[in-house]
């Protein structure tokens, strides 16, 4: 089959005109201008007419069970004040709660463009049942905390348990080991190492908060409280940051994904250039949390790939609007406080970019030969070189999202199969 449409963005500097792509099963088999890639005798064409089609944003982190959250959490809070509600909203949900919001979010990304997600699964079993619920391509990350010495073993256990479902279920797997202050330093080790022994990639949620800053940097504050009040030894505590404790731990593995990272030194930024970290910005959290400017410029500079999440609706909302998880959301945040940026570079950190931090750059993120069919459709009314911004400003559902070459979403009725 081929796409026809008035234009492509198929990467950072290629926007085509009169173009078209053909999808072969769940594969792109060609890109290009209409009369340069003439149809197969039989092979039907489908000119979806003034149109722009773009990869299907690819989200570096979320946290699909929290959807049904958005506003249930004051903001007028401390992040530990946030955490410690978390904790306490999530001891009163159900399994169908649970089930029901993490099928919402999902639909929720299809309806804004997203093809592929990298999701942390807090609860076992969940996305083995609700991966066949959907297309949404959802990349489980088992989540594992543990901060007593002897809950080591335990996580590798259930790391062990859930890839053993997951890995046949999703294009990508992985672990999440919590955070700094809820993993013990040897367990940060040992689950990096169980991760570069399966050749897996991990993530983790780091240098996120002025508490947890407090905590690592200082040895005192609201996080170092309420942990040490959980049982937590705190001897590793007031010696250095959080990316400093990861780092001498031995907690990054060879595929890292930092989430967050809102707070840095330059040896912080040394020490992710150096383990080859991967960093997922959500700006519309980091907004809702009030956190200083996101230090893109410095964390750039150095290299790094940085990509774009959502994170949880559990820290969005709370001025009455509907708020959902939306990647043209994220993007158009980011853009607000980075408006020096190349719009293509924008549009690069919610698809190339993530693919990238998911080991996937030769599969996902960019329309391009061999890759996989995941492609967004929305209106277009401009010239060529509005195309970007056309995409990164656009609101609302999609018209049409195809995830390996299935119809994923569609605002106006099946065009495809």
């Amino acid at each position: 089959m081929i796409l026809r449409s008035r234009a492509i963005w198929a990467s950072k500097g290629c926007v085509i005109g009169d173009a078209a792509v053909r999808v072969r099963g769940d594969r792109i088999a060609g890109v290009g201008g209409y009369r340069d890639l003439p149809p197969d005798e039989g092979e039907p064409v489908v000119d979806i007419g003034e149109s722009i089609i773009f990869p299907a944003f690819v989200n570096g982190h979320c946290h699909l069970e929290y959807s049904g959250l958005a506003s249930e959490i004051s903001r007028d809070v401390s992040f530990t004040g946030w955490l410690n509600q978390m904790i306490s909203i999530k001891q009163s949900l159900t399994h169908e709660d649970h089930e029901t919001a993490w099928l919402a979010g999902a639909e929720m990304l299809l309806r804004t463009g997203c093809g592929t997600v990298v999701n942390i699964e807090s609860l076992p079993g969940l996305y083995e049942r609700m991966a066949p619920e959907t297309l949404l391509q959802v990349c489980p990350f088992t989540e594992l905390i543990g901060y007593h010495p002897e809950d080591v073993g335990e996580m590798v256990d259930l790391a062990k348990r859930e890839l053993m479902v997951n890995a046949s279920l999703a294009l990508n797997s992985g672990l999440s080991a919590h955070a700094p202050y809820t993993v013990t330093p040897e367990g940060l080790n040992v689950l990096a190492r169980f991760a570069d022994e399966h050749s897996l990639s991990t993530t983790i949620h780091l240098a996120e908060s002025d508490d947890e800053w407090e905590m690592f940097a200082d040895g005192a504050g609201p996080l170092y409280d309420t942990m040490r009040g959980l049982g937590r030894m705190m001897d590793d505590c007031g010696v250095g940051t959080s990316v400093q404790h990861l780092a001498k731990s031995g907690g990054f593995a060879k595929k890292t994904l930092v989430v967050h990272v809102n707070r840095l030194t330059d040896g912080d930024i040394d020490l992710l250039r150096r383990a080859n970290a991967d960093v997922v910005h959500c700006p519309r959290s980091h907004a809702w949390f009030g956190h200083a400017r996101f230090d893109y410029d410095r964390l750039a500079k150095a290299g790094l790939n940085i990509c774009l999440g959502t994170d949880s609706l559990a820290s969005a909302g709370g001025g009455g609007e509907t708020v959902v998880l939306d990647m043209f959301a994220e993007m158009q945040e980011f853009s607000r406080n980075h408006p020096n940026l190349v719009t293509e570079n924008i549009l690069q950190m919610a698809t190339a970019n993530g693919a990238a931090a998911m080991r996937l750059e030769n599969e996902l993120g960019q329309i391009k030969d061999g890759f996989m069919a995941n492609m967004t459709m929305i209106p277009f009314g401009g010239t060529l070189s509005e195309v970007p911004e056309i995409i990164l400003h656009h609101r609302g559902p999609v018209e049409m999202l195809m995830i390996a070459g299935k119809r994923a979403f569609s605002k106006a009725g099946s065009i495809v199969d």
